[in-house]
Protein backbone atom coordinates (compact mmCIF):
# COMPACT_ATOMS: atom_id res chain seq x y z
CA UNK A 1 0.00 0.00 0.00
CA UNK A 2 0.80 3.39 -1.21
CA UNK A 3 2.10 5.72 1.95
CA UNK A 4 -0.84 7.75 0.61
CA UNK A 5 -3.42 4.99 0.92
CA UNK A 6 -1.97 3.91 4.39
CA UNK A 7 -2.24 7.86 5.37
CA UNK A 8 -5.86 7.77 4.46
CA UNK A 9 -6.75 4.66 6.33
CA UNK A 10 -4.85 5.98 9.52
CA UNK A 11 -7.15 9.25 8.85
CA UNK A 12 -10.47 7.20 8.52
CA UNK A 13 -9.46 5.43 11.97
CA UNK A 14 -9.40 8.60 13.57
CA UNK A 15 -12.29 10.23 11.66
CA UNK A 16 -14.23 7.14 13.62
CA UNK A 17 -12.42 7.30 16.72
CA UNK A 18 -13.45 11.59 16.89
CA UNK A 19 -17.09 10.52 15.88
CA UNK A 20 -17.68 7.79 18.64
CA UNK A 21 -15.95 10.13 21.06
CA UNK A 22 -18.20 12.29 20.02
CA UNK A 23 -21.28 10.15 20.01
CA UNK A 24 -19.87 9.22 23.35
CA UNK A 25 -19.98 12.93 24.84
CA UNK A 26 -23.25 13.56 23.38
CA UNK A 27 -25.05 11.22 25.17
CA UNK A 28 -22.98 11.69 28.45
CA UNK A 29 -24.36 15.71 27.57
CA UNK A 30 -28.22 14.23 26.88
CA UNK A 31 -27.83 12.53 30.16
CA UNK A 32 -26.35 15.08 32.26
CA UNK A 33 -29.36 17.53 30.41
CA UNK A 34 -31.58 15.25 31.80
CA UNK A 35 -31.04 14.39 35.10
CA UNK A 36 -30.21 18.21 35.79
CA UNK A 37 -33.35 18.58 33.54
CA UNK A 38 -35.59 16.01 35.90
CA UNK A 39 -33.82 17.46 39.23
CA UNK A 40 -35.39 21.03 38.78
CA UNK A 41 -38.69 19.78 37.85
CA UNK A 42 -38.31 17.74 41.22
CA UNK A 43 -37.10 20.81 42.97
CA UNK A 44 -40.14 22.77 41.61
CA UNK A 45 -42.59 19.71 43.05
CA UNK A 46 -40.39 20.42 46.48
CA UNK A 47 -41.22 23.55 46.09
CA UNK A 48 -44.63 23.97 45.58
CA UNK A 49 -45.55 21.40 48.48
CA UNK A 50 -43.45 23.38 50.94
CA UNK A 51 -44.83 26.72 49.78
CA UNK A 52 -48.43 25.19 50.09
CA UNK A 53 -47.39 23.38 53.38
CA UNK A 54 -46.58 27.31 54.54
CA UNK A 55 -50.04 28.73 53.15
CA UNK A 56 -51.70 26.18 55.17
CA UNK A 57 -49.55 26.43 58.40
CA UNK A 58 -50.18 29.99 58.25
CA UNK A 59 -53.63 29.55 58.48
CA UNK A 60 -53.16 28.96 62.41
CA UNK A 61 -53.16 32.98 62.37
CA UNK A 62 -56.94 32.47 61.08
CA UNK A 63 -58.40 30.53 63.75
CA UNK A 64 -60.79 32.29 65.86
CA UNK A 65 -60.32 30.82 69.26
CA UNK A 66 -57.35 30.53 71.85
CA UNK A 67 -57.13 29.10 74.71
CA UNK A 68 -57.23 32.55 76.27
CA UNK A 69 -60.22 33.68 74.59
CA UNK A 70 -62.06 30.46 76.22
CA UNK A 71 -61.10 31.11 79.80
CA UNK A 72 -62.59 34.80 78.93
CA UNK A 73 -65.93 33.30 77.31
CA UNK A 74 -66.36 30.86 80.53
CA UNK A 75 -65.59 33.60 82.89
CA UNK A 76 -67.94 35.97 81.07
CA UNK A 77 -70.51 32.89 80.52
CA UNK A 78 -70.50 32.38 84.60
CA UNK A 79 -71.60 36.19 85.05
CA UNK A 80 -74.50 35.77 82.66
CA UNK A 81 -75.83 32.61 84.31
CA UNK A 82 -75.52 34.69 87.66
CA UNK A 83 -76.44 37.63 85.87
CA UNK A 84 -73.81 39.40 88.06
CA UNK A 85 -72.56 42.73 85.52
CA UNK A 86 -69.05 43.75 86.32
CA UNK A 87 -67.00 46.70 85.03
CA UNK A 88 -64.01 44.72 83.52
CA UNK A 89 -61.25 46.67 82.65
CA UNK A 90 -58.74 44.08 81.76
CA UNK A 91 -60.85 40.73 81.87
CA UNK A 92 -57.94 38.66 80.99
CA UNK A 93 -56.94 39.40 84.64
CA UNK A 94 -60.44 39.72 85.95
CA UNK A 95 -60.93 36.12 85.06
CA UNK A 96 -57.55 34.65 86.17
CA UNK A 97 -55.93 33.64 82.49
CA UNK A 98 -52.66 33.32 83.30
CA UNK A 99 -52.73 29.62 82.65
CA UNK A 100 -54.55 29.81 79.88
CA UNK A 101 -52.33 32.72 78.11
CA UNK A 102 -49.12 29.98 78.85
CA UNK A 103 -50.96 27.27 76.36
CA UNK A 104 -51.28 30.04 73.72
CA UNK A 105 -47.55 31.19 74.40
CA UNK A 106 -46.10 27.25 73.90
CA UNK A 107 -48.26 26.77 70.99
CA UNK A 108 -46.95 29.71 69.56
CA UNK A 109 -43.49 28.74 70.24
CA UNK A 110 -44.49 25.73 68.36
CA UNK A 111 -46.13 27.36 65.19
CA UNK A 112 -43.24 29.12 65.30
CA UNK A 113 -40.80 26.66 64.43
CA UNK A 114 -42.51 24.77 61.79
CA UNK A 115 -43.53 28.02 60.06
CA UNK A 116 -39.59 28.75 60.28
CA UNK A 117 -38.20 25.22 59.09
CA UNK A 118 -41.06 25.35 55.78
CA UNK A 119 -40.32 28.65 54.87
CA UNK A 120 -36.67 27.77 54.72
CA UNK A 121 -37.23 24.37 52.89
CA UNK A 122 -39.03 26.88 50.58
CA UNK A 123 -36.43 29.03 49.97
CA UNK A 124 -33.69 26.24 49.46
CA UNK A 125 -35.75 24.39 47.32
CA UNK A 126 -36.33 27.54 44.44
CA UNK A 127 -32.21 28.45 45.10
CA UNK A 128 -32.87 31.21 47.53
CA UNK A 129 -30.88 31.91 50.63
CA UNK A 130 -32.83 31.13 53.52
CA UNK A 131 -33.67 34.32 56.30
CA UNK A 132 -35.24 33.87 59.23
CA UNK A 133 -36.06 36.20 61.82
CA UNK A 134 -34.97 34.57 65.25
CA UNK A 135 -36.62 36.95 67.88
CA UNK A 136 -39.38 33.95 66.71
CA UNK A 137 -37.61 31.64 68.09
CA UNK A 138 -35.57 33.89 70.92
CA UNK A 139 -37.80 32.07 73.68
CA UNK A 140 -37.05 28.36 74.81
CA UNK A 141 -39.91 25.83 74.96
CA UNK A 142 -39.33 23.64 78.29
CA UNK A 143 -40.79 20.82 80.23
CA UNK A 144 -43.91 21.61 82.00
CA UNK A 145 -47.59 21.82 81.85
CA UNK A 146 -48.97 25.09 80.44
CA UNK A 147 -52.34 25.29 81.44
CA UNK A 148 -54.29 22.53 79.17
CA UNK A 149 -50.53 22.07 77.28
CA UNK A 150 -48.23 19.19 78.56
CA UNK A 151 -44.49 19.88 76.96
CA UNK A 152 -42.32 16.85 77.72
CA UNK A 153 -38.64 16.57 76.71
CA UNK A 154 -38.66 15.19 73.32
CA UNK A 155 -41.14 18.47 72.17
CA UNK A 156 -38.25 20.41 73.65
CA UNK A 157 -35.43 18.90 71.69
CA UNK A 158 -37.29 18.81 68.47
CA UNK A 159 -37.67 22.61 69.15
CA UNK A 160 -34.33 22.81 69.61
CA UNK A 161 -33.11 21.20 66.86
CA UNK A 162 -34.90 22.43 64.36
CA UNK A 163 -33.59 25.99 65.78
CA UNK A 164 -30.14 24.67 65.23
CA UNK A 165 -31.21 23.70 61.65
CA UNK A 166 -32.99 26.92 60.71
CA UNK A 167 -29.49 29.10 62.51
CA UNK A 168 -27.43 26.70 60.31
CA UNK A 169 -29.20 27.63 56.75
CA UNK A 170 -29.25 31.16 57.40
CA UNK A 171 -25.59 31.17 57.92
CA UNK A 172 -25.45 29.83 54.14
CA UNK A 173 -23.90 26.05 54.88
CA UNK A 174 -27.29 24.77 52.81
CA UNK A 175 -27.85 24.92 49.07
CA UNK A 176 -29.93 23.62 46.86
CA UNK A 177 -27.84 20.68 46.44
CA UNK A 178 -28.22 20.39 50.56
CA UNK A 179 -31.69 19.67 50.39
CA UNK A 180 -31.48 16.31 51.20
CA UNK A 181 -29.28 16.89 54.33
CA UNK A 182 -31.81 19.83 54.98
CA UNK A 183 -34.66 17.32 55.05
CA UNK A 184 -32.51 14.24 56.87
CA UNK A 185 -31.87 16.11 59.90
CA UNK A 186 -35.35 17.97 60.27
CA UNK A 187 -37.49 14.68 59.52
CA UNK A 188 -38.08 13.40 63.02
CA UNK A 189 -37.68 16.96 65.34
CA UNK A 190 -40.49 18.29 62.23
CA UNK A 191 -42.56 15.40 62.96
CA UNK A 192 -42.89 15.23 66.83
CA UNK A 193 -43.52 19.10 66.52
CA UNK A 194 -46.24 18.58 63.85
CA UNK A 195 -47.79 15.98 66.10
CA UNK A 196 -48.05 18.13 68.64
CA UNK A 197 -49.33 21.11 67.18
CA UNK A 198 -52.31 18.97 65.78
CA UNK A 199 -52.87 17.30 69.67
CA UNK A 200 -52.61 20.22 70.71
CA UNK A 201 -55.31 21.95 68.66
CA UNK A 202 -57.80 19.26 67.65
CA UNK A 203 -57.80 18.03 71.55
CA UNK A 204 -56.63 20.69 74.04
CA UNK A 205 -58.10 23.19 72.13
CA UNK A 206 -61.23 21.59 70.36
CA UNK A 207 -62.04 19.75 73.73
CA UNK A 208 -62.49 22.88 75.46
CA UNK A 209 -65.11 24.31 73.08
CA UNK A 210 -66.87 20.94 73.61
CA UNK A 211 -67.02 21.46 77.33
CA UNK A 212 -68.06 24.92 76.59
CA UNK A 213 -70.78 23.45 74.47
CA UNK A 214 -72.11 20.91 77.64
CA UNK A 215 -72.03 23.97 79.68
CA UNK A 216 -74.32 25.71 77.04
CA UNK A 217 -76.58 22.99 76.36
CA UNK A 218 -77.45 22.52 80.58
CA UNK A 219 -78.03 25.97 80.85
CA UNK A 220 -79.93 26.71 78.23
CA UNK A 221 -81.93 23.36 79.01
CA UNK A 222 -82.46 24.32 82.66
CA UNK A 223 -84.04 27.99 80.87
CA UNK A 224 -86.49 25.46 79.30
CA UNK A 225 -87.60 23.97 82.33
CA UNK A 226 -88.45 27.44 83.86
CA UNK A 227 -91.65 28.18 84.23
CA UNK A 228 -91.62 31.49 85.38
CA UNK A 229 -90.60 32.16 81.96
CA UNK A 230 -93.05 33.43 78.99
CA UNK A 231 -92.96 31.31 76.12
CA UNK A 232 -92.11 34.01 74.19
CA UNK A 233 -88.56 34.06 76.53
CA UNK A 234 -88.50 30.63 76.34
CA UNK A 235 -88.75 30.73 72.26
CA UNK A 236 -85.66 33.75 72.29
CA UNK A 237 -83.68 31.66 74.64
CA UNK A 238 -83.82 28.75 72.23
CA UNK A 239 -83.39 30.72 69.41
CA UNK A 240 -79.98 32.23 71.28
CA UNK A 241 -79.03 28.25 72.01
CA UNK A 242 -78.87 27.37 68.58
CA UNK A 243 -76.88 30.44 67.40
CA UNK A 244 -74.30 29.93 69.81
CA UNK A 245 -74.24 26.54 68.77
CA UNK A 246 -73.76 27.07 65.60
CA UNK A 247 -70.61 29.75 66.19
CA UNK A 248 -69.10 26.71 68.42
CA UNK A 249 -69.93 24.21 66.05
CA UNK A 250 -68.10 26.37 63.07
CA UNK A 251 -65.10 26.78 65.38
CA UNK A 252 -64.61 22.97 66.08
CA UNK A 253 -64.74 22.32 62.46
CA UNK A 254 -62.34 25.45 61.63
CA UNK A 255 -59.97 24.02 64.34
CA UNK A 256 -60.51 19.71 62.34
CA UNK A 257 -59.97 21.40 59.03
CA UNK A 258 -56.19 22.78 60.15
CA UNK A 259 -56.28 19.58 61.85
CA UNK A 260 -56.27 18.06 59.21
CA UNK A 261 -53.92 20.05 56.72
CA UNK A 262 -50.65 19.44 59.15
CA UNK A 263 -51.37 15.61 59.42
CA UNK A 264 -51.09 15.54 55.15
CA UNK A 265 -48.17 17.86 55.37
CA UNK A 266 -46.34 15.68 57.95
CA UNK A 267 -47.33 12.78 55.55
CA UNK A 268 -45.88 14.76 52.70
CA UNK A 269 -42.52 15.44 54.26
CA UNK A 270 -42.28 11.65 55.40
CA UNK A 271 -42.53 11.13 51.80
CA UNK A 272 -39.74 13.52 50.99
CA UNK A 273 -37.39 11.95 53.48
CA UNK A 274 -38.21 8.19 52.49
CA UNK A 275 -37.22 9.29 49.00
CA UNK A 276 -34.38 11.71 50.04
CA UNK A 277 -31.84 9.62 48.26
CA UNK A 278 -33.93 9.57 44.93
CA UNK A 279 -34.76 13.16 44.49
CA UNK A 280 -35.22 12.73 40.96
CA UNK A 281 -37.64 10.29 41.21
CA UNK A 282 -40.57 10.45 39.15
CA UNK A 283 -42.66 8.90 41.31
CA UNK A 284 -41.30 11.45 44.36
CA UNK A 285 -42.19 14.08 41.74
CA UNK A 286 -45.82 13.25 41.75
CA UNK A 287 -46.31 12.15 45.22
CA UNK A 288 -45.47 15.90 45.83
CA UNK A 289 -47.60 17.09 43.35
CA UNK A 290 -50.74 15.24 45.15
CA UNK A 291 -49.79 16.24 48.34
CA UNK A 292 -49.75 19.77 47.51
CA UNK A 293 -52.85 19.48 45.81
CA UNK A 294 -54.57 17.50 49.01
CA UNK A 295 -53.56 20.13 51.17
CA UNK A 296 -54.80 23.21 49.06
CA UNK A 297 -58.11 21.25 49.25
CA UNK A 298 -58.17 21.12 52.97
CA UNK A 299 -56.93 25.34 52.89
CA UNK A 300 -60.45 26.03 50.51
CA UNK A 301 -62.19 24.31 53.28
CA UNK A 302 -61.00 25.88 55.71
CA UNK A 303 -61.76 28.97 53.85
CA UNK A 304 -65.43 28.63 53.85
CA UNK A 305 -65.21 27.65 57.84
CA UNK A 306 -64.29 31.03 58.45
CA UNK A 307 -66.53 33.55 59.94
Amino acid sequence: MSKFGQFAVILTYKKDIIMKRGQKALVALIVILTLSLTSCVNLKSVNDYSLTSLKSIRKFEEINYSFKQHCIDRCQFEAIRKFEIKNWKDAEKECACALYQQADSVTQLIYNAINGYFEGLSNLSNNNLTTYNFDALKNSLTEGNFGNVEIKKEQVDAYANISKILLRATMDLYRKKKIKDYVEQANEPIQILLSTFQFILQSNLEGLVEVKKEKLFSYYKDMARNNTLSEYEKGKAVIDYYQQLSDLNAKQKQIDAFAKGIKVIADGHQKLYDSRNKMTAKELREMLIQYASDIQNIISEFNKLKK
